[in-house]
């Protein structure tokens, strides 16, 4: 009779728990953007907010927290209570982050419950227009025949555009040298102006220069072609083996977020990122809409992780 009781009781508080979380979301949400007002990853946040918003009847309020590399926004969402209502939306520089921060004050791994990939954008291997190649095997071969010749234009040591470069310099076995600046947008009015040969940025950053003949694109360095510019071929298609990078974006919440709540978030994005007027929004910003399960993104994660920081120690980048 007691075991009949218990049971009971233990029926009646789990069902007591789904109807809780069925409520879910009964008070406003908060999704803890790393990085400055004013890029794509903020107009994409923006839009799932609005959407979401919409849909849960609640207020879904963007907050943005930029520095230190991403990290002081991303630790406040690895600390935050597990309960759903604190999310965080960033991007690829949460896998490089580990090899750049050996001291992070979170496990990228450990701290947080993937809940989707939400897009992706390529990086352009985008030329000065006065430079004499006209597609990769060109640049290729030009890189090639004079190591250490051509500049590339660096928003800094250690982010996601310099270790894409390393990438391809060993796959390809070329060798440039890097300028550094304090940002992209520096590195692509170097570009503009002939004070570098190239830079790797993103289709939203190039293409308007592209269409001025101010920078000729070459490639993208996703596995194949991208949505936002479909006319423009793949580093793979032009020779490069095994290539395929691009900044990503995913939503995630603290570790122990209860998973009815992981998969209710999951499933409503899908229904943001179904809507063909928001597909065509972000793709007007270069972002190709790309999802995944929880459990996808989760493996996605660990995988980027682990490519990035090889990167790191094979071309024996120092942090400072």
């Amino acid at each position: 009779m007691k075991k009949f009781r218990r049971l009971a009781l233990l029926l009646g508080l789990v069902g007591g728990l789904s109807s809780v979380f069925a409520a879910y979301p009964d008070r406003p949400v908060r999704i803890i953007l790393p990085y400055a007002a004013g890029g794509g990853a903020d107009v994409l946040t923006r839009v799932v907010a609005e959407s979401l918003g919409r849909m849960w009847k609640q207020s879904v309020v963007v907050d943005n927290r930029p520095g230190a590399g991403a990290t002081i926004g991303t630790d406040m969402v690895a600390k935050a209570a597990p309960d759903g209502y604190t999310l965080l939306m960033t991007a690829s520089t949460m896998a490089v982050s580990p090899a750049v921060y050996p001291k992070l004050p979170y496990d990228v791994l450990k701290d947080f419950a993937p809940i989707t990939l939400v897009a992706q954008s390529p990086y352009m291997l985008a030329v000065n227009a006065n430079l004499p190649v006209q597609t990769t095997a060109d640049f290729l071969q030009l890189a090639k025949s004079q190591p250490g010749k051509l500049n590339f234009g660096s928003p800094g040591n250690g982010t996601l555009s310099h270790l894409t470069l390393e990438l391809l310099s060993s796959r390809t076995g070329i060798r440039t040298a890097m300028v550094s600046y304090k940002g992209s947008n520096p590195a692509l009015m170097a570009a503009l102006s002939g004070e570098v040969d190239f830079v790797l940025d993103t289709p939203a950053a190039v293409m308007q220069h592209a269409t001025a003949q101010k920078l000729r694109l070459l490639g993208v360095t996703s596995a194949t072609r991208s949505q936002s510019a479909p006319t423009v071929p793949s580093l793979q298609e032009a020779g490069v083996p095994d290539f395929d990078v691009t900044v990503w974006f995913g939503l995630l919440a603290p570790a122990n977020t209860p998973p009815e709540v992981i998969r209710k978030v999951y499933a409503d994005v899908l229904l943001v990122l179904g809507d063909q007027a928001t597909r065509q929004r972000l793709g007007k910003e270069g972002l190709d809409v790309t999802t995944l399960q929880p459990d996808a993104f989760a493996t996605y994660l660990r995988r980027e992780v682990v490519k990035w920081g090889d990167i790191v120690k094979k071309a024996n980048i120092k942090f400072d």
